[in-house]
């Protein structure tokens, strides 16, 4: 029997407040004086590539789930061109033979959605802002995995722009622990983790194929969304 397509994004969801719990407790261990600030940057450097990682995931996840059935889409206009009968059928044909494929930059999903699903939906109902931060994900992303004078140039010019920052915090690592938001206290890392379940959230929700609705969108509640907060999931 098929599951609702939103336990994908809730299982994501839950991925990712695990991960949280690792970087609060970076962040005690660096109050505490435990560990050196050198040390906090390269846990958060590592902890936004297990979410990138987990994002690209669950895209797949729920891209494979609606081509094979075990995921329904609430969404009477999601509607795949071709459904499989197994897993591994669809991940076989997705994927061209292939071990893996690459679902970011997203207009690479976007563009496999339109093949296999009509209108693409529901990978092609994201706001221009939403896939603007996903680019911005990506860039730092690279700057993060690969450290070359192209992907740090993409960082500074794409991500960084004319924030004025100290020369530590406008280096990858040390730029995920500066502050968003000053009330509540907010880290870009949290931030681009909340824009992340924001968006994994909307691809599954059965209103994604009205981009200005924003009463569906995923709810992180009346403060600053930040992993150490409630998270208000949406009904199934």
């Amino acid at each position: 029997m098929a599951k609702p397509a939103i336990t994908c994004a809730n299982d994501f969801v839950g991925h990712l407040r695990y991960i949280e719990s690792t970087r609060s407790k970076t962040e005690k261990l660096l109050r505490d004086e435990t560990i050196v600030r050198r040390d906090a940057d390269q846990i958060y450097s590592g902890l936004y590539m297990e979410v990138v990682c987990s994002f690209e995931q669950f895209i797949e996840e729920l891209f494979i789930g609606l081509l094979a059935g075990s995921l329904e889409h609430l969404s009477d206009r999601v509607i795949p061109r071709v459904t499989f009968r197994s897993h591994l059928v669809a991940r076989e044909v997705v994927l061209g033979g292939s071990h893996y494929v690459d679902w970011l930059p997203y207009d690479h999903t976007e563009k496999r959605a339109k093949a296999f699903f009509r209108s693409g939906l529901p990978f092609t109902c994201l706001e221009t802002r939403e896939t603007h931060e996903i680019e911005r994900v990506c860039y730092l992303r690279n700057a993060v995995a690969h450290k070359s004078t192209y992907s740090i140039r993409k960082f500074e010019t794409k991500v960084i722009g004319d924030m004025k920052l100290s020369p530590r915090d406008r280096q990858p690592s040390g730029f995920l622990r500066t502050r968003f938001r000053i009330s509540p206290v907010q880290t870009r890392y949290e931030n681009f983790v909340a824009e992340l379940a924001d968006i994994a959230r909307k691809l599954c929700s059965p209103m994604c194929d009205r981009k200005d609705d924003k009463e569906h969108r995923f709810d992180w509640g009346q403060t600053a969304p930040s992993l150490g907060h409630k998270i208000h999931l949406l009904p199934d």
